[in-house]
Order: C-alpha cells, then structure tokens, then sequence
C-alpha cells in the first residue's frame, strides 16, 4: 500500500507513482483488464472506427483501447512514458498478433510530440487527461492534442464524474473540492461535474455528443457505482 504523503499536488502524477500502479498496486481495474473501456466501445459505432483511420491512443497504459482499434482495422499510435507500462503494452499487442496495426511509441505527455500536425483521424484520451492537475498542463494537452488532430476530425475524452462512488468518497480530503488522491497508489486525478467539463471543451471543440456513463466495478472485492463522463469532440473544418 502506497504510504508517501498527499498534502502535496504535484502538476501530474509521477512515473514512479505509475510503475507501481502497474507493476504491484493495481488499484485501478484497467490497470490490468483486457477489455476497452466502457464509453468507447458505447461510440464506436458512431465514429466509425475501422480501416483506415489513424488514431492516438494518448497514455495506453496496458494497450487494452490500442489493441480494440486495430482489432477494428485502425491504424494506432500508443504513447506512454513509462518503460514498464510499455513493455507490457507491447507484449499484449504482439500477443494479439497486431504489431502491424499498433505502433509503441515513448514519449511524455503533454509534452510536444513528434506527430505532424494534423495526424490523426481520432484522439483518444482514456482517463488521462484528469490526472493533468494544473490548468496550464491541461490546457497545453489539449492544444497538442488538436494540432495533431485532422480538420473534422474526433477527440474523445473519458474522465471521471464527481458522483464516482469509489472517488467521491475521497472529496472530504480534497484541497479544492474537485482533486483526489487514492491513498492506494498516491495518484491525484481531478473530478469534474458535467457543466464544468462541457464549459471547457467547448472554448476549442465542437461537442458533437455527450453522455453521462454509469456502471459498476469492482476494486479490491468492493462493488462501487462508477460514474464518467464522454465527450465526443470535433475538431472545425475550418
């Protein structure tokens, strides 16, 4: 169990701090599932994935979305910046027999990256984008984000709601109403109520679809009534 001190929010959460989510402590359930996340398979459909669309899959963790996509015949970038969360990803997508859909790539988000501007057909930001704690980390993802994005292309964000049952019963210790720290694993994510992250996508995107997505989970043999938010973006033609 992680034992380090929470009094201090960092402006995203360590490599250290990640490691031992994937390595030992996985208290986050798709730090080992092998399934794709609940909201994308719910938009798969509507976005269209399939040959030959190029997507970003930003911060893959254990490759489980990269692995789904080019299932579906997407061509897929996984970025992840810790060695042993892609040395994990990498074995499942070669398992998968898929090193020809999936390309691993090791790189610090949201750091500029190496992709060309206008890149990608769709953007994925599976629980990522939440754990970018300062306004300014956040909002200079985004803008990589929708400089690698094609015109009329999608972004779709999945974060977490402040109605999550296992995270909102960390609220009484947060600093400012919004930012939890697991006691588990020491990682910081913020929650959003959905007039809050709808206001600030919207500065940037078009919001084509919204959902509020409610399901239940288990961590550590306790059932909790999970609760995220979708945003399907799109990024102007103009």
């Amino acid at each position: 169990m992680y034992s380090g001190a929470v009094s201090t929010i960092p402006g995203f959460v360590s490599k250290e701090s990640w490691e031992n989510e994937f390595g030992t402590i996985h208290a986050i359930p798709s730090s080992t599932r092998a399934e794709p996340a609940k909201a994308l398979l719910l938009f798969s459909e509507l976005l269209g994935l399939s040959s030959p669309l190029k997507v970003l899959d930003a911060g893959t963790g254990n490759g489980r979305n990269a692995i789904y996509l080019a299932k579906r015949g997407c061509n897929v970038t996984a970025l992840d910046f810790s060695d042993l969360v892609l040395k994990n990803a990498l074995c499942r997508v070669t398992e998968a027999g898929l090193t020809d859909k999936v390309s691993i790539v090791k790189h610090r988000l949201p750091e500029r990256t190496l992709c060309p501007e206008k890149s990608f057909d769709l953007v994925l930001d599976a629980y990522l984008s939440c754990h970018f704690l300062r306004n300014d980390i956040w909002e200079r993802f985004w803008s990589e984000m929708g400089r690698i994005t094609k015109p009329g292309g999608h972004l779709l964000s999945i974060v977490f709601s402040l109605e999550d049952e296992y995270y909102q019963r960390l609220l009484k210790d947060s600093p400012d109403g919004s930012l939890v720290c697991d006691p588990i694993n020491g990682i910081w994510k913020r929650l959003y109520s959905e007039e809050e992250i709808r206001k600030l996508f919207v500065r940037n995107f078009d919001l084509e679809y919204f959902a509020k997505f409610e399901f239940s989970d288990e961590v550590f043999n306790s059932v909790y009534r999970r609760v995220v938010f979708t945003s399907v973006l799109r990024k102007p033609s103009f």
